[in-house]
């Protein structure tokens, strides 16, 4: 019932802000390719502190070095990350190989980890720590709309969070025929996944470190994922 009320709350917040997709528009698909940031030391510990979750575990180097690799074969239009350092130092090899500059988006920041879910509404989230970028990130990486982050600390602000991120990919690229390389997280990236499907975020997708995965839109702006953790 809890999650129910807290989609339906989110949803109405965002509808009236929701974009008009014409036919002409709808004829030009949008490829979304979503890739969850490559192992952590959080990952492997279990110990989520603030340099394990900003460092790379070595086989998530090696993880990172195969993405590279993967990623060649693509044309992207656009690159948007989230604001964390593992997902900058994710794609930040591919970047600077192709000579290449991605947008952060606050919006893809990892949320919805809390077991606990009882609440009545979803919340709006607060803004929270001013985005950092270590000096050799600068080059690789713009600020697209806010230089904050959000400050998530309850499962309803996380999900009003996510509620945006797909208002603003729908905003951004619905219909635009563009292919939209996204670098995320676990708990937030599968519940994009079921947004952009028009699901409830209920966190029914498994998303693998480092591994490949595309939704394409449909004819109703709606998604469908055509691969996943490739």
């Amino acid at each position: 019932m809890f999650r129910s009320i807290l989609y339906f709350s989110c949803l109405t917040a965002t509808l009236f802000s929701a974009p008009v997709i014409s036919a002409a528009q709808s004829q030009a698909a949008v490829n979304i390719f979503y890739v969850r940031h490559a192992e952590s030391l959080g990952n492997v510990t279990h110990v989520h502190s603030s340099y394990n979750d900003n460092t790379l575990s070595e086989k998530g180097h090696q993880q990172t070095a195969a993405l590279t690799r993967k990623l060649d074969v693509y044309h992207f239009d656009h690159i948007v990350v989230s604001p964390k350092h593992r997902a900058l130092k994710t794609i930040m090899p591919y970047l600077k190989k192709h000579g290449l500059v991605a947008e952060i988006w606050p919006e893809l920041d990892e949320c919805c980890w809390q077991k606990s879910r009882q609440s009545s509404s979803a919340s709006r989230p607060g803004r929270g720590d001013r985005i950092s970028l270590d000096a050799d990130m600068k080059p690789y990486f713009k600020f697209s709309h806010s230089e904050y982050e959000y400050k998530t600390r309850s499962y309803g602000a996380g999900i009003f969070q996510l509620f945006k991120a797909t208002d603003l990919i729908k905003r951004r690229f619905a219909g635009s025929g563009k292919n939209i390389l996204m670098v995320g997280h676990y708990h937030a990236g599968s519940r994009i996944f079921e947004l952009l499907q028009g699901l409830e975020p209920e966190g029914r997708y498994k998303l693998s470190n480092a591994k490949i995965n595309h939704l394409q839109e449909t004819g109703d702006g709606s998604f469908r994922v055509i691969n996943f953790n490739q």
